[in-house]
């Protein structure tokens, strides 16, 4: 029983993740990194500090 929820979970995440990349980026979010000035979260993937 536990095989059979681990290759669901699996599956369930290869699908979003499928559809997740074939998803089009919205309008005006092409290039993020241009228009960031910078924020505190320096986690952030488009602060200037990741470059």
């Amino acid at each position: 029983m536990e095989i059979l929820i681990l290759v669901v979970l699996a599956v369930a995440y290869g699908c979003f993740y499928y559809f997740n990349h074939k998803t089009p980026v919205p309008k005006g979010c092409e290039n993020l990194k241009q228009g960031c000035q910078g924020c505190k979260d320096f986690s952030c993937g488009n602060h200037p500090s990741q470059n």
